[in-house]
């Protein structure tokens, strides 16, 4: 089974616009406030859902050839990402096997090893130790290599289970999602190499914000939600991954002509949220926003790290000037509207402790991501 096309979710997103509301839940979902605020489940949810699950750990255009890698830094697992000389990408745990330093401290990088900056040990790009000066002080070390994980590649994304032997069947754990992404063309992108790292709140009320359609014309009514006909979105649930549309005002000037002649981009807006922290906004042939939520290091807090991508190389310096004042504008909304507003609901939720957040039929995506969570946490 394959996600519907875009042409389909084009005519659902106008059928929600004429019904004046969008796609809904069985019934509505509370989820008791402690289940933000406390440690020891945050602790578990460390353990189970970010290093017991498979996550994003890289894009596949921001390691295109053998030699590149990139490295990241998420729930106390820094590590490195590699593409092999035999073209297979590897995750390994960014920490030398003599004194723990990393082996790569760069964000992106390219080269065909791997060296401590401590004391010169050398990896090749499949992790193999192969260089230490002073050998002959280690004879008999047990160490061959660097520590690796779990990895897997599909639909231009790399993941991997951030637990070392751990099983990891990609292809059950994306289901229908695999073709929703597939659509993207995730490994044809380029890059724009300035990061955007913001801090927020407590990371499942950040993760609500970007599955949540209802806000929109609300606390962004001035800004991206300044084109949008809120709480009108559709949602493509595949596992625990949610593809949301939402209803854009030009959708109503192209009700009239059939929708394979529809500009898609201007009717309506696709969210791909991949579980359980990597949001992706933009359309097929279109530039592409994505943002990593990353938890902690303590209950109330977390950091969303963003980068723009294009379907072509940002070669000019006009193009970079503006990748850049994009980049600035989605910058500053996010973090003065979203983030700001979430900084505020976490520090609120000591008040609630003995309340529920109460999502609506209309917030689905949400009512999915803590199905999800609390179907990890057994």
């Amino acid at each position: 089974m394959t996600a519907m096309p875009l042409t389909e979710v084009g005519k659902r997103v106008l059928a929600n616009v004429d019904a004046d509301h969008g796609d809904y839940a069985e019934s509505m979902m509370n989820v008791p406030v402690r289940e933000y605020t406390d440690p020891e489940r945050f602790a578990r949810e460390l353990e189970m859902v970010f290093r017991r699950s498979p996550v994003v750990v890289a894009m596949t255009c921001d390691i295109p050839n053998p030699g590149d890698w990139t490295t990241l830094d998420m729930v106390e697992r820094p590590v490195v990402v590699v593409r092999g000389e035999d073209g297979v990408a590897r995750t390994f745990l960014n920490a030398c096997r003599h004194r723990g330093a990393a082996v790569a401290t760069e964000c992106f990088g390219r080269g065909r090893r791997l060296t401590c900056p401590y004391h010169g040990w050398v990896y090749d790009t499949a992790g193999k130790l192969v260089g230490i000066p002073g050998r002959e002080a280690f004879e008999g070390i047990d160490a061959t290599g660097l520590i690796e994980y779990p990895t897997a590649e599909r639909s231009g994304l790399v993941w991997a289970i951030l637990t070392v032997g751990a099983p990891l069947d990609i292809d059950d754990w994306l289901g229908d999602m695999a073709s929703a992404l597939d659509a993207l063309k995730l490994g044809e992108l380029h890059r724009h190499d300035v990061e955007t790292r913001l801090p927020s709140g407590n990371w499942k009320a950040t993760a609500d914000g970007y599955l949540d359609g209802y806000h929109l014309g609300y606390l962004h009514k001035n800004t991206i939600g300044a084109k949008s006909i809120t709480n009108r979105n559709t949602y493509d649930l595949f596992g625990p991954h949610v593809r949301i549309g939402f209803a854009n005002k030009p959708i109503l000037e192209q009700r009239n002509i059939p929708v394979e002649e529809w500009d898609m981009y201007a009717a309506f807006s696709l969210v791909h949220y991949i579980f359980p922290n990597i949001s992706i906004s933009g359309q097929p042939g279109n530039p592409l926003m994505v943002s990593r939520i990353l938890p902690g290091p303590g209950v109330a807090e977390s950091t969303v790290v963003q980068y723009q991508y294009f379907r072509a190389p940002l070669d000019t310096d006009a193009a970079k000037a503006d990748a850049e004042a994009k980049r600035v504008k989605y910058r500053d909304v996010t973090y003065d509207e979203d983030f700001v507003t979430v900084i505020g609901v976490t520090r609120r939720f000591a008040a609630l402790a003995d309340d529920v957040i109460r999502f609506g039929r209309n917030e689905m995506g949400n009512q999915k991501l803590h199905h999800w969570v609390g179907r990890l946490l057994g």
